[in-house]
């Protein structure tokens, strides 16, 4: 395919950091953009370029010379969008979670199937500084039998406060827990057998926004690991950085570290002592973005490594980490599912 003609459903932030990785791509030009809000899609339209706008679905995925369409609708309504996008033969990029139900997921996979089209969930923190080398020294004959461990993607409360109106419609499981578990099933490449969370309110809750304050969840692995997962969204607003990633693996022999933000750094500890890789930077920079990478599964007719399964797996451990704060007991996957 000499290029991509992309389509936009959902024009919001996120929908337009997505226009803005179409824009730039070499292989990829935008047809046409879609919003509820016409004069939405009409400013959106004209600011990138598209050649056409819409507010209603049905008429854009009838525009000429789509290929593929990115989905940044609310993370309840991508069903529609999803479903309507694969059956009219289009590829779909759709933002995280994919869905907030597991019969959405479900409805969505089988689209996916049926149509044969690609449908690739936007997980972009796999393309973050230092989670593929993690990756790749889990995997490594040195590391031995990933045995326990723990990662934490945590905000001041500056986001759930001042940057997202909708914060009290959601929570920061959907938010950022929705990352830290597609990370883990990356590195890990195993599935999530059983979960147990806590949770508390109080803090968000005084400021009048009525969602939990974190959710912390401990997830067992059918490959034997079990991982400590924190999401929070009451750190102290003065927080040198509005996020903090970090994760640490151990091993039967070694352990790896990532303390991506605000710091960007990998480490790893074998049996002789500690190694700092380097050029981390430098070479996840190389890869691009998970939007460059999706165009450039549908250029080459390559189906990209993140399916709509991965998205299922994902809201169903989601969903089940809810059952159990409700239910107050460890909940397995097959529960839910």
């Amino acid at each position: 395919m000499a290029s991509v003609g992309m389509a936009q459903v959902g024009c919001g932030t996120w929908g337009q950091v997505m226009l803005t990785r179409f824009r730039a791509h070499s292989q990829a030009r935008i047809e046409a953009v879609c919003d509820l809000n016409g004069d939405v899609a009409k400013q959106i339209a004209e600011q990138f370029g598209a050649k056409a706008y819409y507010d209603n679905l049905e008429e854009l995925l009838r525009h000429p010379g789509i290929d593929a369409v990115g989905v940044a609708t609310p993370d309840f309504a991508h069903r529609e969008a999803v479903v309507g996008a694969l059956d009219a033969g289009k590829h779909v990029l759709v933002q995280k979670p994919m869905a907030t139900t597991v019969e959405d997921c479900k409805a969505m996979v089988e689209a996916e199937q049926r149509s044969g089209r690609y449908l690739m969930v936007d997980f972009q923190h796999r393309w973050g500084i230092g989670f593929a080398e993690a990756r790749a020294a889990v995997h490594s004959e040195s590391f031995g039998r990933v045995v326990h461990g723990h990662i934490r993607m945590s905000n001041s409360q500056r986001v759930p406060t001042q940057m997202l109106s909708w914060a009290g419609r959601s929570s920061v499981l959907w938010f950022l827990g929705t990352h830290t578990l597609d990370l883990l099933r990356f590195i890990l490449d195993s599935e999530v057998t059983r979960v147990f969370a806590v949770s508390r309110r109080g803090v968000l809750e005084s400021r009048g926004v009525p969602t939990p304050d974190f959710f912390q969840s401990t997830l067992e692995f059918d490959n034997g690991a079990c991982i400590q997962m924190e999401n929070s969204w009451v750190l102290p607003e003065g927080e040198i950085a509005v996020i903090e990633l970090n994760m640490e693996l151990y091993g039967a022999n070694e352990c790896v570290r990532v303390n991506q933000a605000p710091n960007n750094v990998i480490q790893k500890t074998t049996k002789t002592g500690l190694e700092v890789p380097l050029g981390a930077r430098s070479a996840v920079m190389a890869r691009g973005t998970s939007i460059d990478y999706f165009i450039d599964c549908v250029v080459s007719g390559t189906r990209p490594s993140i399916t709509g399964h991965d998205g299922l797996m994902n809201t169903a451990t989601l969903v089940a980490i809810e059952r159990s704060v409700a239910e107050g007991r460890p909940v397995a996957l097959a529960e839910v599912l």
